[in-house]
């Protein structure tokens, strides 16, 4: 019955065949080792690669060792490949910072391995405690979902196959099949949240209602379907005050707050981030407060998450949007290709002659007259103390406020790349440049910004 159901719900997201891969979340207590040996009796039968993903959280000193060996053991008894990693011992001991460790770790193994998914051991009983945390930290129908059967974070499929069954179910499998999975000592710590629900609070309600992790499956199904209806509704929403990722604020603060608090809440659960009441009022009011920006403000999500927010767009940056400055400086003698460290060069080549269009501001390339420039100039990022003198004005002014101007995002700044002769600056690449170089005649030359292939 369970290898049955675990195996139809695995072939609606993922080719059971030998070209496959497949991850298991692998902690190995009761749940994980219960889904690992069916997945094992399944990649018997159909060829798939199989991988056991454990992180060692190394908080319980000699028992988590304990477990990675146990989990390990139980791998090598069975020919399945293991993978571990230790948690790095800075990371805050809470449960949200575990699961962001946890599912950072999972995607490394899954990008490795090339994985087609990632399963993970969540329950019926997982799920229902999840609906009552939901409740209890302040939620929306969306929260009322509860933990959903599939869903995708970033490339990576995720999958529970186990969700239709109790913890009861699983211990009796784990019992008939001899399977000795290990007992986590924290998991009887009701100091945590899920743990004090699942010892103190439902232990109470079943005296009220014998099957109130049913009730509380059903409730999720109820909303599931609901908000289908209502995301329907949304997504027409949507498209009228969106372009790809990006909401334009305007647009979205004219939506009544009922409608800005759901796409809030979206906003979250597609970034893997707990949708709290709290927080989604937090996101809320922090785009209300910011909506006149014109260079923008960020408010941090998670340790990798951004939300940008300027009077134009707001949506989510990753850490990669956010990276430091480059600190190379590229000096330019004169006609040339210069090599960047970000895999962009800077062209300079001669053109000598009137120019009949004149690119765009944003363009990466532009026409300029060098007969008076004094060589080396540099190519680099933005040093305290620049200045420009922007074109078709008598005067110089600070860089910072030449980006003010131009609405350049802050987080954006220090990765524009800048031609400079000393702290002037003379071309902003994709934003404008300097009176300094206007052309009045005779283009002396062409100087274009474009990616290293």
């Amino acid at each position: 019955m369970m290898l049955l159901t675990i195996k139809n719900i695995l072939e609606k997201y993922v080719e059971l065949a030998p070209k496959a891969t497949i991850i298991v979340g692998f902690s190995g207590g009761w749940d994980s080792m219960c889904l690992l040996h069916i997945t094992k009796k399944l990649s018997e039968e159909y060829g798939f690669n199989l991988v056991a993903a454990h992180l060692n959280h190394a908080w319980r000193g000699e028992e988590s060792d304990d477990e990675e060996a146990n989990a390990q053991r139980f791998c090598a008894e069975f020919d399945i490949k293991f993978r571990a990693e230790r948690l790095d011992e800075k990371t805050k001991q809470t449960e949200a910072a575990a699961r962001e460790a946890r599912y950072a770790f999972f995607k490394r193994t899954y990008d490795y391995n090339k994985a087609s998914v990632l399963l993970t051991a969540h329950t019926k009983t997982d799920n229902a405690e999840t609906v009552l945390y939901r409740i209890a930290k302040g939620t929306g129908l969306n929260g009322l979902e509860g933990i959903k059967e599939y869903r995708k974070q970033g490339d990576m499929n995720i999958v529970r196959p186990l969700l239709s069954f109790s913890r009861k179910e699983i211990e009796d499998y784990c019992m008939k099949n001899e399977l000795f999975p290990n007992n986590d000592s924290s998991n009887q710590d009701t100091r945590y949240a899920r743990n004090n629900i699942r010892y103190n609070i439902m232990p109470r309600l079943k005296e009220i209602n014998p099957n109130v992790e049913t009730s509380l499956i059903n409730l999720a199904e109820i909303a599931t379907g609901n908000n289908k209806i209502i995301d329907e509704l949304m997504n027409n929403i949507e498209i009228q005050i969106s372009t790809g990722n990006k909401w334009h604020t305007q647009n979205f603060m004219r939506l009544n707050s009922a409608i800005r608090r759901h796409f809030v809440y979206n906003l979250l659960l597609k970034n893997d981030i707990e949708p709290s009441f709290s927080k989604v009022q937090e996101v809320m009011a922090f785009i209300a407060d910011n909506n006149l920006s014109k260079t923008g403000k960020t408010l941090s999500l998670t340790s990798k998450l951004t939300l940008f927010t300027s009077h134009k767009y707001t949506y989510v940056l990753n850490e990669n949007d956010t990276t430091e400055k480059f600190l190379q400086e590229v000096s330019v003698s004169g006609e040339g290709v210069f090599h960047f460290e970000n895999g962009e060069n800077l062209v300079i080549e001669k053109y000598g002659k009137t120019v009949d269009f004149y690119p765009k501001k944003t363009a990466k390339f532009i026409f300029v007259d060098l007969s008076n420039m004094t060589f080396p100039l540099v190519l680099r990022t933005r040093r305290d103390g620049d200045i420009i003198q922007p074109l078709g004005m008598q005067g110089k002014m600070k860089l910072k406020k030449y980006f003010i101007n131009k609405n350049i995002p802050g987080y954006q700044r220090d990765k524009i790349l800048l031609l400079c002769h000393n702290n002037e600056v003379l071309w902003v690449a994709g934003v404008g440049m300097s009176e300094k170089l206007r052309v009045n005649e005779i283009a002396t030359h062409r100087i274009e910004l474009n990616t290293e292939i």
